[in-house]
């Protein structure tokens, strides 16, 4: 970051890429029909570059976004209520019976898989009844992100032990020769099966069942679309549950982490719930939640904080190249914005390393409206977007009305250090106990 503040806003990061700190570059690079699509030796993991998260033809891209994107607006989501009520109770009742050393961050992955899976497949993964929030697929996403930095600078080295691991060695002797791909598997395995199982389901006329794949199951004259080939599904399959899972998480993983380094701020939320919920335990519409400033400011912060993507998006320059900031860039070029750049831009954020709510509760945000990504921006905007949000208030306002909570001993801030595997990747777990408020 130092060489970066010192070197203005456009950095050559390499023989083909180029580095942006301006935001007036972002919004054109990162906007509605763009023709900078995704870069190709970027978006090229071996167990989701066929996903549409992958696609890099614009074209295809938008196709493909166009048959999801009806499960995930604002109007379908709110027909979800019910579902996502349902799961932050059961997981509120896990919290319960818990008491002691919980492992929070798995255990708010826990809850935005369940909900996930249960809306794109009728069925749960079921991570909540785990006893203590680790089933075995979920330590594979884990180590399924940590091959993504190596896929970035070695691309195909993990393709390779994939593929050699897949083809020539039985599934029962992976976990044994690697222990890391034996976990890697039990997650894609996982979603595969749960996808796989829906279209064998619909193409056998069980054409009522609600998923957000139906519509991919087969050919679609009418549209022109092609049905999605069995690979295609699994990859969407994967990265539907890796997005609907992990960059939630983590936000909510900071929220309570600051909520509890800053016992003022929890206090001000607190008796701000208690104005709409009359008990710890009471129900709330997620309409309700998302009208509370306070809490709105919490989660916002904490998405400031968690990044969604911290690290760049690569976009290609399209042909005949583009010109930014008086510099000429020629087809091809690789472009990088960083969200967590824009989110620490101290004129935009005073003192931005610091979890402060207030900040968005100011008269004007306009600024930083504008550099505030966490879902970033345009035609690829995350399509999960309304459905985050939902999950957001509703966990979050829920938790905190709830539970009194604290670090377990032995906790440790360099634990909620993180490192770039795409998504934030802290170095250890955020442990906490929790016991219900009297009032």
């Amino acid at each position: 970051m130092e060489e970066r503040e010192g070197s203005g806003p456009i950095v050559r990061t390499g023989p083909r890429h180029v580095s942006f700190n301006d935001i007036e570059v972002y919004n054109q690079i990162y906007k509605v029909n763009t023709k900078f699509s995704k870069s190709a030796e970027f978006y090229n993991h071996p167990s989701a570059n066929e996903s549409i998260v992958e696609t890099v033809d614009i074209k295809e891209a938008h196709a493909r976004r166009a048959a999801f994107a009806p499960y995930f607006s604002k109007t379908a989501v709110h027909k979800l209520e019910d579902l996502i009520q349902s799961k932050v109770t059961f997981f509120l009742t896990r919290i319960q019976e818990l008491g002691t050393n919980i492992n929070i961050s798995r255990g708010l992955r826990c809850l935005t898989v369940d909900i996930i899976t249960t809306y794109s497949y009728e069925e749960s993964f079921n991570a909540l009844s785990d006893p203590d929030f680790s089933p075995g697929w979920l330590l594979g996403f884990e180590q399924l992100l940590d091959t993504t930095a190596t896929q970035n600078f070695f691309p195909g080295t993990f393709a390779a032990i994939e593929y050699v691991l897949e083809k020539f060695i039985p599934r029962s002797y992976v976990s044994k020769i690697s222990p890391m791909m034996g976990d890697v598997l039990k997650f894609t395995d996982t979603c595969s099966s749960a996808v796989m199982k829906q279209k064998f389901r619909y193409l056998s006329g069980e054409r009522d069942m609600v998923t957000i794949f139906a519509q991919l199951f087969e050919d679609d004259e009418k549209r022109g679309r092609k049905a999605l080939t069995d690979k295609q599904l699994v990859h969407d399959a994967i990265s539907t549950v890796a997005a609907g899972m992990d960059t939630t998480g983590h936000t909510l993983t900071y929220a309570i982490y600051y909520l509890v380094k800053h016992p003022e701020v929890q206090k001000r939320l607190l008796e701000e719930l208690k104005g709409v919920m009359g008990s710890p335990s009471a129900d709330v519409k997620e309409e309700v939640l998302g009208n509370l400033p306070f809490l709105q400011a919490c989660i916002k912060e904490s998405l400031r904080f968690s990044h969604g993507v911290p690290g760049p998006l690569p976009r290609d320059a399209p042909a005949g190249g583009a010109t930014f900031l008086g510099h000429h860039l020629p087809a091809g070029t690789v472009i990088l914005n960083s969200a967590y750049t824009y989110h620490t831009n101290p004129a935009v954020f005073p003192d931005p390393f610091k979890w402060d709510p207030s900040r968005w509760l100011v008269e004007d945000t306009k600024d930083m409206q504008r550099h505030f990504m966490p879902f970033s921006r345009g035609s690829r905007i995350c399509i999960g977007m309304n459905l985050a949000e939902a999950e957001l208030s509703l966990a979050l306002g829920r938790f905190v009305r709830r539970f009194e909570f604290g670090f377990m001993e032995g906790f440790q801030d360099s634990d909620m250090e993180w490192k770039s595997v795409l998504v934030p990747k802290t170095t250890g777990m955020l442990m906490i106990w929790a016991k219900e408020r009297e009032e």
